[in-house]
């Protein structure tokens, strides 16, 4: 499963962009179809990224066992590590969190900017995790090409 981390780590990503997408047009227009989608992209996410985690953690497990690794490649594997942790915890929260107020009716969950800002800032910070990643990657590859 650690093979497969590139492929579920996509998928949270791109739907929590798209989730931004639906709760700004869903909150400026006070439609609330929007809103109540973007809700369920964010489930979604939630779910997904449980997957990402899990095959993150397979694949540090695979490449933290090679003792050759350069310290440059250790110190980008850590921070890549420690956000995307921190990552899936905050989007799970945000999803707990919108689907109790939802769950509770409450007004402003499904027509104000509380959501919307909440979700814009997990995307940019899903996708800074996704920009560590990206550097992991290169560092990984230049180590190797170096070899």
């Amino acid at each position: 499963m650690a093979e497969l981390h590139p492929f579920f780590v996509h998928f949270p990503i791109a739907i929590l962009v798209v989730a931004v997408a639906f709760d700004i047009y869903g909150a400026s227009r006070r439609q609330q179809q929007h809103t109540q989608t973007a809700f369920l992209l964010q489930l979604m996410a939630g779910v997904s990224a449980i997957f990402a985690a899990i095959s993150g953690n397979m694949a540090e497990t695979m490449v933290v066992n090679q003792q050759s690794l350069h310290q440059g490649v250790m110190e980008a594997f850590d921070k890549h590590i420690s956000v995307g942790n921190a990552m899936v915890w905050l989007i799970i929260l945000a999803a707990v969190g919108r689907a109790f107020a939802v769950l509770e009716k409450k007004d402003w969950a499904m027509r104000g900017w509380v959501f919307p800002l909440v979700s814009t800032v997990v995307a940019l910070l899903v996708i800074i995790t996704g920009l560590l990643g990206g550097d992991l990657s290169a560092s990984i590859l230049t180590f190797y090409i170096n070899i």
